[in-house]
């Protein structure tokens, strides 16, 4: 895959209602659990769930012949179909949000979150909205000048407390992503983020990624009765809503044009992730730099 800025785009998802990106497969007491990374545990949202739902929003409407193009185009009969020549990776978890006692919640973050998101961006030639990267020592939380999260030094997170200190780069990683994820909305919006980024360690993050997941009831009810069919109570996970994701598009190295006219149809907003459409699950607002 080529290395080239103009030929990779960070795509960003802001989860504007809790999203259940699902494996299908039950865990522990989870009849549904949501898709995680199997060496960190972390939410995840897997390209494969990404990829057509984006061709299903971008194609109302549009060209068809710019679709095939850049998802691929199935063709029937003797002939082969043609890859498409956008490539997608998998959306990572880059701030969860979690329940603060301050603040109402907070958008959660680690330095091994943060570092990746970094390393990852450079290696396929995009620029990161930021640098450096703080180290946070023992059980220390970082959050930027003028937090509303931290109270006489103290943070409160879920069930833990936390020591909170001001810190320089937290407040710097908070402002660049707030105006990369908040560029065309109402600068309260911007303000709003930094007030609640937070930067705890990489083992309360762990922790955070277990207890701040939704787990929700959901039944099925008899059409006579209105009581609980027998069997058709169960579990499932959804990653909070506010939570952030992040992750890459990439020009394929086969499509050798110029890829700026590629780039000018490739312009979502908004687009449902995951299941449960039916009851508002998985809206996402995409942000695209």
């Amino acid at each position: 895959m080529s290395n080239g800025s103009e030929r990779v785009k960070v795509l960003y998802l802001h989860a504007l209602t809790p999203v259940h990106s699902g494996t299908g497969q039950a865990v522990a007491v989870v009849d549904l659990p949501v898709a995680r990374e199997k060496a960190t545990g972390w939410p995840i949202i897997p390209a494969s769930s990404l990829k057509g739902v984006l061709r299903d929003a971008l194609g109302n409407g549009q060209n068809n012949g710019w679709i095939d193009l850049a998802f691929g185009k199935e063709v029937r009969g003797d002939q082969q179909s043609e890859a498409g020549v956008l490539c997608f990776t998998d959306q990572r978890i880059l701030c969860l949000a979690v329940r603060s006692y301050f603040g109402t919640f907070a958008y959660a973050t680690s330095p091994l979150v943060l570092g990746r998101f970094v390393r990852d961006l450079r290696a396929l030639g995009a620029l990161p909205p930021f640098d450096a990267v703080p180290p946070v020592d023992g059980v220390n939380a970082l959050v930027a000048e003028g937090s509303a999260l931290a109270r006489n030094g103290k943070l409160y997170l879920e069930d833990i407390d936390l020591p909170a200190k001001d810190d320089g780069h937290a407040t710097n990683i908070a402002r660049s992503l707030a105006k990369t994820l908040f560029l065309d909305n109402h600068p309260d919006n911007q303000k709003a983020f930094t007030e609640r980024f937070v930067v705890v360690s990489d083992e309360v993050f762990n922790f955070l990624c277990e207890t701040a997941i939704e787990v929700v009831a959901r039944v099925r009810l008899k059409d006579d009765t209105k009581t609980v069919q027998s069997g058709l109570l169960w579990y499932e996970e959804a990653v909070p809503a506010e939570s952030l994701f992040s992750g890459a598009v990439l020009v394929a190295d086969h499509y050798r044009k110029d890829v700026t006219d590629l780039w000018k149809e490739f312009q979502p907003s908004l687009i449902q992730i995951g299941g449960n459409s039916t009851v508002g699950r998985g809206l996402c607002r995409v942000v695209i730099a």
